[in-house]
């Protein structure tokens, strides 16, 4: 309930069960009504409610017929000023004249269309209204973007942009202000609801945005935002309807940020949950928003530069505390991919290449899995940088240790050593077979079969197209470097 002298709220007041909650659609009573007419309809209804009977509003089917609690509480609104104007703005008036409104007349018989087109008929300043809540009700209770929902939907924006601009209409709802008495009701309420009007209208349609769009109905939340945008109402509004509905999800992004920032300073070394937890919620969010806003709206850049930005602090102690430069590098990547601008992607950029250079060297570059193991790893000598001149030769040279884990190093010894073995088991066989007086000639063929097997696996095969890949050794290769320690023909 409004407390005394609080400014009327018609955005807070508004939202999608605008019609199905209203204390005249639930009690089934006139905006007209007295405190009589209250008293007596609530004491209806709460016999009916004994007896089982349901009540007898008449009224259009918007919803399920209303509960004990939901008649107590649309009583209690009728019986205060500030809440039975607003709901008195968002229900059905009876024509001015005093005479018999047959649109009211087919609404309590249930027939909507007809109730529609005797308003439209009709053509006054309250049909007109009438028709801009009759519209808008429905499509609300219709609930699916079909032909016929997107026809309610257009025709009540239409309409309710002709009761925001036809003067008429505000006098009335000021006369009826005045006509209230209540000092939280001044003479300058009806020109405040009517500035908040196309506001209120909007947020209806930007909260079913929030709310399709985070159970996964993205279609249905691009429809209501497309449908924002169609309204007739000015854009910027449009933006600071959606910029509010969004507020609570960038700002949950913030306290996500923090919490998983938290948990790291806390216990860095366990670091990459929280990182990973909080990307996995954050992204969450980010498609709600992408489902609502345009890809560069600053709305949707900021937040997501401000998921990007809040991983790199959490990175940086785990990596430091773990040495885990793989996880790291996950991280900074998700997070570079995420970031929506320049700078923050440099930052990113600029630790991810020492991640990456960090886990070059701690990963054997041969499995790609097994830690590295200093002592195993592979020296390749290169040179370059040749200078040749006045009968000498001049050049640099250097050693690419290239990171290999024991089990990599084991297993080309064990090759190595199967070179030896198969080629000293040749040589005892040519000796026997020349001692025998036999022929060399299958003997040589099958020793030069198994010796260039050999060699291509050992020398050409996939050890040596590694040390190529090695991103140092291409590095070296583009600058002109050779392999060995010192040009062919130098002593």
């Amino acid at each position: 309930m409004a407390t005394a002298y609080e400014p009327v709220s018609l955005v807070q007041h508004a939202g999608p069960e605008l019609y199905r909650k209203n204390a005249f659609r639930i009690t089934g009573l006139g905006v007209h009504a007295t405190a009589r007419d209250i008293r007596r309809q609530a004491e209806k209804m709460r016999v009916a409610a004994r007896l089982g009977t349901g009540s007898e509003a008449a009224v259009p089917p918007l919803g399920e017929p209303p509960d004990d609690t939901a008649t107590q509480q649309a009583t209690q609104r009728l019986r205060d000023p500030v809440c039975r104007l607003l709901d008195e703005l968002f229900w059905f008036w009876p024509a001015t004249d005093g005479e018999a409104d047959d649109g009211i007349e087919a609404l309590r018989r249930g027939d909507l269309d007809a109730a529609s087109q005797s308003w439209q008929d009709t053509g006054t300043t309250v049909a007109v209204h009438n028709l801009a809540v009759l519209n808008h009700a429905r499509a609300l209770d219709h609930d699916r973007f079909d032909a016929r929902g997107r026809k309610l939907w257009k025709e009540a924006f239409a309409y309710w942009r002709r009761v925001v601009s036809d003067d008429r209409f505000w006098e009335l709802l000021e006369s009826r202000v005045r006509e209230m008495a209540d000092p939280r009701l001044t003479p300058g309420t009806a020109e405040r609801l009517r500035a908040e009007l196309p506001v209120a209208l909007l947020s209806v349609n930007a909260r079913l945005a929030v709310r399709t769009a985070g159970d996964g109905r993205s279609g249905d939340a691009a429809e209501h935002v497309a449908l924002m945008r169609s309204s007739g109402f000015r854009a910027e509004t449009v933006d600071e309807v959606l910029r509010d509905a969004i507020a609570p999800d960038t700002a949950r992004i913030r306290a996500l940020g923090e919490k998983a920032q938290q948990s790291v300073r806390a216990d860095p070394r366990h670091g990459a949950e929280p990182t990973w937890r909080f990307l996995g919620q954050a992204t969450a969010i980010l498609d709600l928003l992408e489902s609502l806003l345009p890809e560069d709206h600053p709305v949707l850049l900021g937040a997501r530069d401000e998921v990007a930005g809040r991983v790199l602090p959490c990175v940086v102690p785990y990596a430091e505390e773990t040495d885990d430069w793989k996880t790291a590098t996950e991280l900074l990547e998700r997070a570079s991919a995420i970031a929506a601008t320049g700078a923050v992607r440099d930052r990113l950029e600029e630790n991810l290449e020492t991640a990456r250079g960090n886990l070059l060297y701690d990963t054997c570059w041969f499995c790609r899995e097994n830690p590295a193991h200093d002592p195993s790893a592979y020296a390749l000598k290169m040179y370059g940088d040749v200078e040749r001149g006045y009968g000498r030769v001049r050049w640099k040279n250097l050693t690419i240790n290239v990171p290999r884990c024991a089990m990599c190093k084991n297993h080309r010894s064990w090759r190595n050593g199967a070179v030896a073995a198969g080629l000293a088991i040749l040589i005892a066989a040519g000796f026997v077979t020349f001692a025998g007086g036999y022929s060399l000639t299958g003997l040589f063929l099958l020793g030069m079969v198994f010796v260039a097997s050999v060699v291509a696996g050992v020398t050409g095969g996939p050890f040596r197209r590694a040390v190529r890949e090695f991103p140092p050794v291409q590095e070296r290769r583009a600058q002109g470097w050779m392999f060995g320690a010192k040009p062919p023909g130098v002593n």
